[in-house]
């Protein structure tokens, strides 16, 4: 499946028209208390692959647990590339292997707390991924497009309290399925995206939600 390049000036065209469809976010986001205190230092908690991770792992070449790390610490990158503080998942799980508990990827009031007592953390995120398809092909002709899902919840530290919460749900569309929707991928949709691209561009989305919530 080729992708087809988006013809000059088709853009243009489409902001002048009234009807013309908009492009779908690239985040599902809500915020419910996020503020500038609360963002002083983040600690990314290791993402949790969920059971229909395996299945959704079509022939790829990374295991469940890699790829909920490797998507944690695109997270964690974006998070510190808008002037975040970060503590980084390998040195939560460092910290709970010390004390000899098991890392709590989805108990966020365990992980709040933690967080705050060793780092001096002000939230914890926490995340879950369900879906990992990487591309068959490559960047100009696929046949199967890359497809990833994974949500995150950010948590106040040392409470607990719910901050924020995202879900990136995506698969790559051919920029013949609707020609305005196709720019927003990395490369302006002239191109596939492994589905690393497509994971790192949904953490850079998320982080970005993040820091205008406040």
């Amino acid at each position: 499946m080729p992708l087809i390049r988006l013809a000059p000036g088709a853009l243009a065209v489409c902001v002048a028209l009234t009807a013309c469809p908009r492009p779908a976010p690239v985040v599902q986001q809500r915020t419910y208390a996020v503020s500038q205190g609360s963002l002083r230092k983040v600690a990314v908690m290791p993402f949790y692959p969920r059971p229909e991770l395996n299945a959704s792992a079509d022939g790829g070449s990374l295991s469940s647990a890699e790829v909920a790390e490797l998507i944690s610490s695109f997270v964690a990158e974006a998070l510190a590339a808008k002037g975040i503080s970060v503590v980084a998942p390998s040195d939560l799980v460092t910290a709970f292997t010390g004390a000899g508990t098991a890392t709590p990827r989805l108990d966020a009031q365990a992980a709040a707390s933690t967080a705050a007592r060793k780092f001096g953390a002000s939230a914890v995120l926490l995340g879950q991924v369900y879906r990992w398809r990487d591309r068959s092909g490559g960047r100009r002709g696929s046949t199967q497009p890359s497809s990833v899902g994974y949500e995150m919840t950010l948590h106040e530290a040392p409470s607990g309290r719910r901050l924020w919460s995202s879900r990136f749900d995506e698969t790559q569309r051919p920029i013949t399925e609707n020609v305005f929707n196709a720019p927003r991928y990395p490369g302006g949709g002239t191109r596939w995206l492994t589905a690393a691209e497509l994971a790192r561009w949904g953490a850079e989305a998320a982080a970005a939600g993040i820091v205008s919530g406040q």
